[in-house]
């Protein structure tokens, strides 16, 4: 390899490390100054950790593709209403380095491809419920059901998300029309692809698959704070949807 190649190799190694550094700095700036004021504003009992994430993936029941590696960023305990919540970014990638077949002894820098990137909220409401479900959304939807067209809430749902349930009798009286009325709209005006799951024991899990995760964005400050707020406010009110208050 001729040294001139060597000089742009390097040279572009060097403009992505100073690209990489700058969103960085950029992101921990953001994390300090404008996350923790909006999470205070909206939850209680506050506790950020800007490169932590949530561990218990695995439980929530909802599906995700096969990853070797996870990352996880804007871990986020807190109590919204008096119900333990947290929230975080994650991203699931696949290892995809190249082995040379020639001389598999070689060592090769390992090499990632992202194949999940959204937002994951676990709300524990510590009180049991009348069913277990689970709603993901259909594969070759278009764009998503809006509340405005929303006429019959239970075959738009059908058609929208895949739903099951451990008690399909008990589901219908849980699963009310105004409920599903709800979450249509919440699916409409989410970032991304819904999902969610409720456990009989309290626990509800959901994520929005939307390449990027919590707490995202350009603009102003004042501009951001308006934008993190509406996304906690969205995540509230999924919450609300199954509260026990509201649970039939």
């Amino acid at each position: 390899m001729s040294y001139g190649m060597i000089l742009v190799i390097v040279v572009v190694l060097l403009l992505g490390w100073l690209h990489s550094s700058r969103k960085e700095a950029a992101r921990q700036d953001v994390d300090r100054r404008i996350v923790p004021a909006v999470l205070d504003a909206a939850l209680q009992q506050v506790q950020f950790a800007p490169n932590g994430r949530i561990t218990c993936f695995g439980e929530s029941g909802l599906p995700l593709p096969q990853y070797d590696r996870m990352i996880g960023g804007e871990h986020v305990r807190a109590k919204y209403r008096g119900y333990e919540m947290e929230l975080c970014s994650i991203e699931l990638d696949r290892d995809v380095s190249y082995t040379d077949p020639d001389d598999p002894t070689a060592v090769n820098a390992p090499s990632y491809d992202t194949v999940y990137a959204g937002q994951w909220v676990i709300c524990r409401f510590d009180t049991p419920m009348p069913v277990s479900l689970t709603f993901v959304p259909r594969s070759g939807l278009g764009k998503l059901v809006r509340s405005a067209s929303v006429q019959d809430p239970v075959d738009c749902f059908e058609q929208q998300f895949k739903l099951i349930s451990d008690d399909d009798t008990v589901l219908k009286r849980f699963l009310t029309d105004e409920k599903r009325r709800k979450l249509l709209t919440l699916a409409g005006s989410a970032e991304g692809n819904f999902s969610a799951s409720l456990h009989r024991d309290g626990t509800l899990y959901f994520a929005v698959e939307n390449n990027k995760g919590f707490f995202k964005g350009k603009g102003s400050d004042d501009a951001l704070k308006e934008k993190f707020a509406r996304e906690l406010k969205w995540c509230m009110e999924v919450i609300d949807v199954f509260a026990p208050e509201t649970a039939g």
